[in-house]
């Protein structure tokens, strides 16, 4: 008895659900001697699946989230509708995306170098701009 006591500790112990999914069907190989015992422990792999497979979804779902944003989509939360939940390779399916729909996707800024300076005067000749240093213009 203490050791299916012991057990049940450590299943309650370990906190990630996959850990405690390997706990329950380690203890499976030392089935208790009670039945009803049995069946719950079936109950909580059920949970245990469930709960699995709802972090893979959200997972998922912040992994496509995270490519939306990162390739400059304007509406991530609406592209991320529309992609498959069978997607292996979401970068792939996310360039796919824009080459079709480039209107959710920011343009690139064109960049010049960072050599161009505006003035807000006018070319002057040397004569000139010696001329106005001289008149204190």
């Amino acid at each position: 008895m203490k050791n299916a006591e012991n057990s049940d500790d450590k299943a309650e112990k370990i906190s990630t659900p996959d850990k405690r999914a390997e706990a329950i069907f380690k203890s499976k190989a030392n089935p208790p001697a009670g039945k009803s015992q049995i069946s719950v422990d079936s109950d909580e792999i059920s949970k245990l699946k469930e709960e699995i497979s709802l972090l893979k979804k959200e997972n998922f779902n912040i992994k496509t989230l995270a490519a939306l944003e990162k390739s400059g989509c304007l509406k991530p939360e609406l592209a991320a509708k529309t992609i498959p939940e069978n997607c292996e390779n979401i970068q792939e399916w996310v360039e796919q995306f824009k080459a079709e729909n480039d209107i959710l996707f920011r343009k690139p800024l064109q960049d010049h170098g960072n050599t161009f300076k505006p003035t807000q005067c006018t070319n002057l000749s040397p004569v000139e701009i010696m001329n106005n240093y001289i008149r204190g213009i």
